[in-house]
């Protein structure tokens, strides 16, 4: 019985299959290796502090960076891999005359896309829920950061969160103002000593250069305000983080359409079978 309908439902499992292998061993890489360094690379390459390109210093910011692409890459992961084996079983079973075997199939498939809206939807409906999470996170790894030359994961990832989201500190600057911030400093080729601003919150230009190399030696409630941020990075990370989430959720609400059409073909394929039993 090869018609129409099981061809088109034999393609489909079969081309979702392979696109979810690979979603899979994307996963996996993303987990087990130093992909996730890649995302703030851009920034964390261009930075003017001498040893930024040690491995050794690539190896910290992709140990602290996986504290926040975890929650994120394991679910995914754990996702991928199910609806791969739901596939792989439809594709085998694609020419096969048992109604059990596409009855299975079909309750499988449908209890997987309830389940796949429901996340979307919770996901997307409770935005705050997610930036709540990360910001958590960031605060155990932002309290962390000591100096830009010091090129420890923490203080390195903090530094790049500050640079590209254009803030300062957690909350607000004040975050400073404690004894854990090294009060020396180096950066383009210049020595800062007793800090009263930590060089990340300072304005930079394109290529990375302090707009006024003077910024670090001024307090923020100086005079000076316009030369550095002083907006907290709290919200602004949470924020960043649920905007690439948001994008994942609708991207794989494709990923619910092609279900919906295999559930249908189901439908079709079992009609065939009872019309001829």
């Amino acid at each position: 019985m090869h018609s129409t309908v099981r061809s088109i439902f034999h393609v489909l499992n079969i081309i979702c299959l392979l696109v979810l292998l690979l979603a899979f061993v994307f996963f996996v890489i993303a987990f087990w290796t130093k992909l996730p360094v890649k995302i703030i690379e851009p920034t964390l390459k261009k930075l003017r502090i001498d040893g930024i390109n040690n491995r050794t210093v690539s190896d910290g910011v992709n140990s602290v960076l996986r504290t926040f692409t975890r929650p994120i890459i394991l679910p995914l992961m754990a996702i991928s891999f199910v609806f791969a084996c739901i596939y792989l079983f439809g594709a085998l079973i694609a020419f096969n005359r048992s109604s059990t075997l596409f009855l299975m199939y079909e309750v499988t498939l449908t209890v997987c896309i309830i389940v796949h809206i429901v996340m979307i939807t919770m996901v997307l409906k409770h935005p705050e829920n997610i930036e709540k999470m990360m910001e958590k996170l960031f605060a155990r790894k932002f309290y962390l950061y000591r100096s830009m030359s010091s090129l420890d994961g923490a203080s390195l990832f903090a530094a790049v969160v500050m640079i590209d989201l254009k803030c300062c500190g957690y909350l607000n600057p004040f975050d400073f103002d404690d004894d854990k911030t090294e009060s020396n400093d180096e950066y383009d080729g210049h020595t800062y000593d007793d800090l009263l601003l930590p060089i990340p919150c300072c304005m930079m230009d394109k290529n990375f250069r302090l707009i006024d190399i003077n910024c670090p030696n001024f307090h923020y409630m100086s005079e000076n305000e316009q030369k550095h941020h002083n907006k907290g990075c709290k919200q602004l990370f949470g924020q960043k983080v649920f905007s690439i989430i948001a994008y994942i959720a609708y991207l794989s609400i494709t990923l619910i359409v092609i279900n919906i059409a295999l559930v249908i073909c189901v439908i079709l394929v079992l009609k065939e079978i009872w019309i001829y039993l």
